[in-house]
C-alpha cells in the first residue's frame, strides 16, 4: 500500500479501522485510529449548570408571575443557595427533608463527536445532611429529542459525605448528533430525616472519530 499523508486524504476516507505506525522509544508500533482516539481523547464532557435548573409544578414550567418561570432561588422548592453564606460560597441545590420536587434542565444537544454506540454516564457530586437516610437515590429522568420514551434510571446511593453518584444511559436509546438532544429531570427518592445537597453535575461520553 502506498504511503499517503493525512492532509492529502479526503476526510471521509479516514476511518477508525485505519492503522498508523508511531515511534515508541525506538520501536515501531502499530495502532488503529480508534485505539489512538481512546488513548488520547477517551471521554467527552458536558457540564450541566445547576443555576439554570427549573422547578416544575404539576409536571410543567410554572407561570412567570408565580415563581419567575421556575428558576430556583432562596424561596423555591428545592432551594438554590450558597453552602454557607460568607465562609463557603459554593452553590448547591438543597432539597429539604421530605422534599422530592422535580427539577429540569434545558435541552442539551448531543455533540458531533459523541459516539452513540457507547453508553453515556451522568455524574453528580452530592451528599446527605446526616447519616440517617444514607443510600437515598435520585431518579434521573432522561429523554432523547422529541417524542422519545424515558430512558434514565436511579443513581447510586448518596451518603452523608461529599461523593460522586452516577447513572448509566444505555446506548441503544441514544440517537446521536445532529437531531439528538438530552432532556434531563431529577426527582429525589424518599428522605424523611435528612436533606439532600447537589453541588455539581455533568455528562461523560465516549468520543468518536470526527469526519
Amino acid at each position: 500500500m502506498a504511503n499517503e499523508k493525512v492532509s492529502d486524504m479526503s476526510s471521509a476516507t479516514l476511518t477508525e479501522a485505519d492503522e498508523m505506525y508511531f515511534n515508541d522509544g525506538g520501536n515501531s508500533r502499530k495502532a488503529t485510529i480508534a485505539e489512538l482516539r481512546q488513548a488520547l481523547f477517551p471521554k467527552g464532557f458536558i457540564m450541566l449548570d445547576l443555576s439554570t435548573a427549573r422547578e416544575l409544578v404539576s409536571n410543567d414550567i410554572p407561570d412567570q408571575a408565580l415563581i419567575a418561570g421556575g428558576f430556583l432561588g432562596a424561596d423555591t422548592t428545592p432551594v438554590l443557595e450558597r453552602t454557607s453564606d460568607a465562609t463557603d460560597k459554593s452553590l448547591r441545590i438543597h432539597w429539604v427533608v421530605n422534599g422530592v420536587e422535580e427539577i429540569t434542565f434545558g435541552n442539551i444537544p448531543m455533540p458531533p463527536d459523541l459516539d452513540e454506540t457507547v453508553d453515556v454516564t451522568i455524574h453528580m457530586v452530592a451528599e446527605m445532611s446526616a447519616g440517617n437516610d444514607e443510600g437515598t437515590l435520585i431518579d434521573v429522568q432522561v429523554f432523547d429529542g422529541v417524542g422519545d420514551t424515558e430512558m434514565g434510571g436511579n443513581t447510586t446511593g448518596i451518603n452523608d459525605a461529599l461523593g460522586e453518584v452516577t447513572v448509566t444511559i444505555a446506548n441503544a436509546n441514544i440517537s446521536g448528533h445532529p437531531t439528538g438532544f438530552f432532556n434531563i429531570s431529577l426527582v429525589p427518592g424518599a428522605h424523611t430525616t435528612d436533606a439532600i445537597f447537589l453541588y455539581t453535575m455533568w455528562i461523560e461520553y465516549t468520543t468518536k472519530l470526527a469526519v
